[in-house]
């Protein structure tokens, strides 16, 4: 991907307007728009024997990416363009979200900080995302962090581990971009703060977040003094005891909000598992109950929850992928990430309160987001 200075005007530009949707492409026959997306990269793009390795440094930049205008992003299917990145220094990108999401900003403004998971090249992800903030339908910013997984999912087996080489290698490159996460995640917070700042890590990505945040003293301290808005782990891949023994705990007071996002019919937790010999904590084992529950957590089962395109995806594909969870995204960016209650959601007929004291979506279309203004509800904030 070129980086090319003639296009970073171009990029700030597309961050006047909120970096949301942009006047329409009308030299394409379909009706298009123009979208900014921030990253911070603890890949090495020098690496000379074509794994990911971690960085010496972060990366920190900005992504245009096209989009088509769609009748109903929930459902549709999409093809997300990456039209061009543009680097940034730590100081221009700092300045860049300030401007974003000022200080002064109303309380509703807030960033969403996405971690991904295994199997994930930079490309990938950078229209992964684009693609679940389209979903989402909220004008917030997104900005990813992307850690040096092996994109295609796939690698030479090693020590006859034909099926879980390149699950081996993400696992340990994911331990190995802990230092590189809280520099991330220090300077996100250090431009808005963590009033306004949603971290979300899926996947694999929810072990690099939670043990970062129990690990990390410096970090913690920063955290402790300025809470996050919200921090969510989607489908976790982390052993269920772990995630509820130590994860919770630790990470608990550094955030107003904590949440798990979890699913019984996800296909990449089910083989995790088996490599593993463990239960994950994204994964819903005894459907009646629900996802997990620990103190000072909020579950949601998101199995039930609109899940976007085709039925030969729905039916054969992982169901994994966040960009697809159409009802969980409108969860998180406008329930969530605007400070409502949970009680919202039996409100607006999103979810069910089980007697676990967990949550589960309903199967019903994900409402638009003004309906959820409707919702008079808050939580109470730190």
């Amino acid at each position: 991907m070129p980086f090319r200075a003639r296009h970073l005007a171009l990029a700030l530009a597309a961050l006047t307007v909120a970096s949301a949707c942009a006047a329409p492409v009308t030299s394409s026959p379909a009706p298009t728009a123009v979208d900014t997306l921030y990253y911070i990269s603890a890949r090495d793009r020098a690496a000379e024997d074509g794994l990911p390795k971690v960085a010496a440094t972060l990366e920190y930049g900005l992504v245009l990416t096209r989009r088509p205008r769609m009748d109903d992003p929930t459902s549709d299917g999409a093809r997300i363009a990456i039209l061009d990145s543009v680097l940034l220094t730590r100081e221009s990108f700092i300045a860049a979200l300030q401007a974003r999401v000022p200080h002064d900003a109303p309380p509703q403004e807030f960033a969403v900080l996405y971690t991904h998971g295994y199997g994930t090249s930079l490309h990938n992800l950078w229209e992964h995302s684009a693609l679940a903030r389209l979903r989402s339908r909220g004008e917030q910013p997104w900005i990813v962090f992307a850690w040096p997984s092996i994109g295609s999912g796939v690698a030479w087996p090693r020590d006859g581990e034909i099926f879980t080489a390149a699950y081996r290698l993400d696992s340990a490159a994911a331990v190995a971009s802990r230092g590189m996460y809280t520099a991330a995640l220090t300077t996100v917070h250090e431009a808005i703060g963590g009033a306004r700042l949603l971290p979300v890590a899926h996947s694999l990505g929810g072990q690099l977040v939670g043990e970062t945040l129990r690990e990390d003293a410096g970090l913690r301290l920063r955290l402790v003094a300025d809470p996050l808005r919200a921090l969510a782990f989607v489908s976790p891949d982390v052993e269920v005891r772990r995630f509820g023994d130590t994860i919770v705990p630790a990470a608990r007071p550094l955030t107003q909000r904590l949440l798990l996002y979890a699913s019984a019919d996800d296909r990449v937790l089910f083989f995790s598992e088996r490599i593993n010999a463990s239960m994950r904590a994204g994964r819903v084992r005894e459907v009646a109950d629900g996802p997990v529950v620990f103190n000072g957590l909020e579950s949601v089962d998101i199995t039930e929850g609109q899940y976007a395109n085709s039925w030969i995806v729905n039916a054969f594909g992982t169901r994994h992928a966040l960009r697809r969870k159409s009802a969980a995204l409108f969860d998180l960016v406008h329930l969530v990430g605007a400070q409502r209650d949970a009680s919202c959601r039996e409100a607006l007929g999103t979810a069910e309160r089980l007697a676990s004291g967990a949550w589960r979506l309903t199967s019903a279309d994900v409402p638009a987001p003004q309906r959820a203004a409707a919702c008079a509800g808050f939580i109470a904030t730190n």
